[in-house]
């Protein structure tokens, strides 16, 4: 797998090489002693490659555990031809994960969702029943039943939406440190997020012209005074 990262870096950049590190006097001990004559290909391999893959798969084994917890306790929703009892244990495990949000009463709710969802398909077959949670809350949007069910909608919308939160992965590859580093040691918290906006919109932002911009501040900042 890293030969095949380095040869789509070279594709890329066929002018950049591994390097030798800078010499530098270092206290020698017997643990490393063995990866000082390494080549620098196997010391990148192993000092920055390994350790970047191992954080990449943890993270990701981490979030895939979190999505598929999350996806079985909603996944009652989507079993449009699940008998009452069957509705009643997946709102009773969601309602011991979310009790502020759910109501045991969800169980007649979701009962009678699912009988419009069947009445208002063409098709009759079952499988046809198979929907994921966003065609079912598409098909509240547009027939414009969210006030019939609203504790459906809200528990659909809960579930489109929480998997934003989980972002543990993308902060292991942050460009924090490059927004806030040694030189901008005083930056205020307004600052910080104005540049880690521009930073995340990058593309929009070498879209936009600033001449506008840099003429106004010409103008405000000219200690000659126009007459």
């Amino acid at each position: 797998m890293f030969d095949h990262f380095v040869e789509k870096a070279k594709e890329k950049l066929p002018d950049v090489d591994f390097k030798n590190p800078r010499n530098r006097r270092k206290p020698s001990n017997g643990d490393g002693d063995a990866l000082e004559n390494i080549e620098p290909r196997d010391r990148f391999r192993i000092n920055s490659f390994i350790p970047v893959i191992d954080a990449l798969e943890s993270n990701l084994a981490q979030r895939a555990s979190v999505y598929s917890d999350a996806a079985n306790k909603f996944s009652f929703l989507t079993q449009l031809i699940a008998t009452e009892e069957e509705i009643r244990v997946g709102v009773s495990a969601l309602y011991q994960a979310y009790p502020e949000d759910v109501d045991m009463n969800l169980v007649g709710e979701v009962k009678h969702f699912h009988q419009y969802i069947r009445q208002s398909q063409a098709s009759g077959s079952t499988e046809h029943y198979s929907m994921t949670h966003q065609d079912l809350y598409k098909v509240i949007f547009n027939d414009h039943v969210k006030s019939a069910f609203p504790n459906v909608e809200a528990i659909l919308r809960m579930f489109l939406s929480m998997m934003i939160a989980n972002c543990s992965g993308e902060r292991s590859f942050s460009q924090l440190k490059r927004i806030k580093n040694e030189f901008r040691s005083t930056m205020a918290q307004d600052r910080l997020c104005s540049l880690s906006l521009m930073c995340i919109e990058s593309d929009k932002l070498h879209s936009l012209s600033f001449d506008d911009i840099i003429n106004d501040f010409a103008l405000t900042k000219a200690r000659k005074k126009t007459f």
